[in-house]
């Protein structure tokens, strides 16, 4: 019973930290030093981001509904007004690659590393000081306004999020205010 009580907490911290832009892993890291326990493996760290991402696709159901629609329709219509929402997906996909490539690439290292106390604590102070840095700033870029240079770099935010304490959201609102987003 001690361990599923664990297992909740933990998951309930995750999904309490996971929508705001500080790190998740990071404080289940710290958590899990502060209250003594030890949770380890690639499991337990699939289950809860499989939940965090059960919670963005249920969130923005109808965003991604509309994106998909759009896209695949632009793909056979070339109308002017779903461009946008293709290049978007376009975009979407490859700001996931720097973070997969080096993710694999540096996996081992970054666990090894990394993921101790001290170093998510300076990640976290690393995070909270990008996020106070642009708290001021007003893009005026949208959406369509994109570029594959922009994607290329919030790709490479998200890939600094691979270091516990860095937030993911954090990383990526940081990336895109730098370059003139709303």
């Amino acid at each position: 019973m001690y361990y599923i009580l664990k297992y909740l907490f933990l998951g309930l911290f995750q999904g309490l930290t996971e929508p705001i832009p500080i790190s998740s892993s990071g404080h289940l890291v710290l958590a899990q030093h502060l209250l003594g326990l030890k949770i380890e493996g690639f499991s337990f760290e699939l289950l809860v981001n499989a939940a965090s991402l059960l919670a963005v696709l249920l969130i923005y159901r109808n965003d991604l509904i509309r994106l998909t629609k759009n896209g695949f329709s632009y793909l056979f219509t070339k109308q002017a007004e779903e461009k946008s929402d293709f290049f978007f997906i376009i975009y979407l996909i490859i700001a996931t690659i720097p973070a997969g490539v080096i993710g694999v690439l540096f996996k081992d290292h970054i666990e090894y590393y990394l993921k101790g106390v001290k170093m998510v604590g300076i990640s976290l102070i690393i995070t909270a000081i990008g996020l106070w840095i642009i708290r001021n700033l007003r893009g005026r870029k949208n959406d369509g306004d994109l570029a594959m240079k922009d994607a290329i770099i919030v790709g490479l935010a998200q890939a600094c999020a691979l270091v516990p304490g860095i937030s993911r959201s954090g990383a990526t609102i940081v990336a895109v205010m730098l370059l003139g987003m709303k």
